[in-house]
């Protein structure tokens, strides 16, 4: 029977332990409100107390961090350079260094082992051709089943692409991983301008109260309008827009898998919908970084799409290689 009557009480307990969880992360009045009840309470318990603690500890970017120190340095460093730029400003203009010397380098360097991979195509059919031809013979000689010879021929394959990989030094998934290298840059930066906005500590930068820009003129709140989620999620669409249209695919190295793509395409489209909600309720400097993110990766895919500019980077020309009018043959 006591159990049936301490039941109610647990969940009173979590219930009023979220609230002034959310409460801490607020700038209301209620956050007074949850800090007056006593010690004696066996909602505020010294337990729930502690818990609370262990949950801002697991979210907060220690300022004794040597990521954190590291990108705050470049964040300060940035602005105390430009002098009378604003901090909305030296946002966007860390976000574009940043970008610039850390991941167009990287780029370049997956586009030329795209466009080497590609050329290489003619001399890999051939040698699957001569593989199929062996495979029959063994399959002869040695009356092999149907489905030893497929496990047989799948082993192969899968052998001598990669020995063709490791032979002329490609991979079609260096693409992949040169982009999601920005991931970890663009946590670590989103942090560190949390951090600034006092949603930790609830101790923001005082000039990020007063050098925002536009409409958002206060960094450490959240955009009243919603322009800078709406016009991220928008962005977000145009790249994944762009990269479908300019990009032919990269799978003709291997058999197309439709409903792969399709999955990893509605994928995508939820992503950039969801990004909408998520950095409408961050601070503005987050949606700000975050859009301006979003538009040097446009403005890098329409870079890229140039042919002029790929041979400038000395990006080989391939007959799979992205193409500026694509995108246009497609929005037409």
């Amino acid at each position: 029977m006591r159990k049936i009557f301490e039941t109610p009480r647990i969940m009173l307990t979590m219930t009023n332990t979220m609230v002034c969880h959310f409460c801490r992360f607020s700038r209301s009045r209620v956050l007074t409100k949850c800090q007056v009840v006593g010690p004696k309470s066996r909602i505020f318990s010294r337990k729930n107390s502690t818990f609370l603690q262990t949950i801002d500890q697991s979210l907060q970017l220690s300022t004794t961090n040597p990521l954190y120190q590291g990108t705050a340095s470049l964040l300060d460093s940035v602005h105390s350079a430009t002098g009378c730029l604003p901090w909305w400003m030296s946002i966007v203009a860390t976000t574009f260094c940043v970008r610039s010397l850390l991941h167009v380098p990287l780029m370049i360097v997956a586009h030329r082992g795209q466009a080497k991979l590609v050329n290489l195509k003619p001399q890999l059919d051939e040698e699957f051709k001569e593989l199929s031809n062996k495979l029959k013979q063994a399959k002869w000689v040695y009356k092999m089943s149907d489905k030893q010879f497929l496990t047989a021929a799948a082993a192969s394959r899968a052998k001598l692409l990669r020995q063709f990989y490791m032979k002329h030094n490609v991979h079609p998934l260096k693409g992949v991983v040169v982009s999601l290298t920005q991931l970890p840059v663009w946590i670590l930066i989103s942090l560190t301008l949390r951090e600034f906005a006092g949603r930790f500590t609830n101790t923001p930068r005082e000039d990020f109260l007063t050098e925002g820009g536009l409409w958002f003129t206060n960094l450490t709140l959240a955009d009243p309008t919603l322009v800078l989620p709406v016009s991220l999620g928008l962005v977000t669409l145009l790249n994944i827009k762009m990269g479908k249209a300019m990009n032919p695919a990269m799978t003709s190295l291997a058999q197309r898998d439709i409903r792969v793509e399709k999955k990893v395409a509605v994928t995508m489209y939820l992503l950039s919908i969801a990004m909408v909600p998520l950095a409408a309720i961050q601070p503005s400097c987050i949606s700000l970084y975050w859009l301006t993110s979003a538009v040097f990766s446009s403005v890098q895919n329409l870079g890229f799409a140039v042919p002029s500019v790929r041979r400038f980077l000395g990006i080989p020309q391939h007959a799979a290689e992205p193409d500026i009018h694509r995108l246009f043959k497609a929005r037409s």
